[in-house]
């Protein structure tokens, strides 16, 4: 541990912790094995860092029982009360809300941002500069692209055969959505499993989406169904902050 961390009162590191320059660790924090705090990390009070998933026999999900590595990023920033489970990756200047919850094996990108009492379940990633707004809960096995905003109470869901699934009686697989770059997913909005909200799209608040959402165009309602185009000045303007000129027909960008 470098010796110019800053520790509050009754913090406990496991004896392996990594702790980089000029963290800051608040009153109450516990560290579980295998973690690796970056430089210029700050985490807040009462925050737990690295625990491990726990069953009891009624759970159908089969859960990691090892201390998997896990690394906050330099410059990063954990909220209080917050807690992060085993195996997570956090890029750089990752913004992680204060009482929210990181399910285990998920992966942030650089300057993601993680608002207030959010929930996110197991092996999710999210991509460079997305923000996940107060409140919004999503699910195990979801795929979000770099530059994406899920409003405030945003749902999410990964598995549409859980009548059978919860008593042992199916297989257990799910797949949660998936969210293309730019996407904006309104305020209480639900979106269901296994779908693809496309690049640029926007769900309107409390819109209820069954099916995918084609690129660049905006969906309202329950269910939720095509309501008209991104405005194309306005797509351009997004393109062009980026550097970027267009699209192509596998919905890549083009510098």
């Amino acid at each position: 541990m470098q010796t110019n961390a800053r520790l509050g009162q009754n913090v406990v590191l496991s004896a392996d912790t990594q702790v980089g320059h000029n963290v800051t660790i608040g009153n109450n924090v516990t560290v579980y094995p295998n973690v690796i705090i970056g430089d210029g990390c700050t985490i807040f009070d009462g925050a737990v860092i690295g625990r491990l998933p726990m069953a009891t026999r009624s759970l159908t999900r089969h859960i990691r029982k090892d201390y998997a590595p896990l690394t906050l990023g330099e410059g990063s920033i954990i909220g209080a009360n917050s807690v992060l489970y085993t195996g997570i990756q956090l890029g750089r200047e990752v913004l992680i809300g204060d009482l929210a919850t990181i399910r285990e094996e998920c992966n942030f990108g650089d300057f993601s941002v993680i608002g207030r009492n959010v929930l996110i379940m197991y092996e999710t990633t999210i991509g460079s500069r997305s923000r996940v707004i107060d409140g919004a809960i999503l699910t195990g096995n979801m795929a979000i692209e770099e530059d994406v905003f899920i409003g405030p109470g945003v749902n999410t869901i990964n598995d549409d055969a859980v009548y059978l699934k919860r008593f042992g009686l199916a297989a257990f697989k799910v797949q949660g959505p998936t969210i293309r770059r730019f996407a904006l997913i309104g305020t209480g909005a639900t979106l269901a499993s296994g779908i693809e909200i496309g690049i640029g799209a926007i769900v309107a608040p409390h819109a209820m989406v069954t099916h995918d959402v084609a690129a660049w165009t905006i969906v309202a309602g329950v269910p939720a169904k095509y309501v008209k185009d991104v405005d194309p000045v306005t797509r351009q303007q997004i393109l062009a902050h980026f550097g970027l000129t267009d699209f192509t027909n596998q919905g890549s960008p083009e510098r």
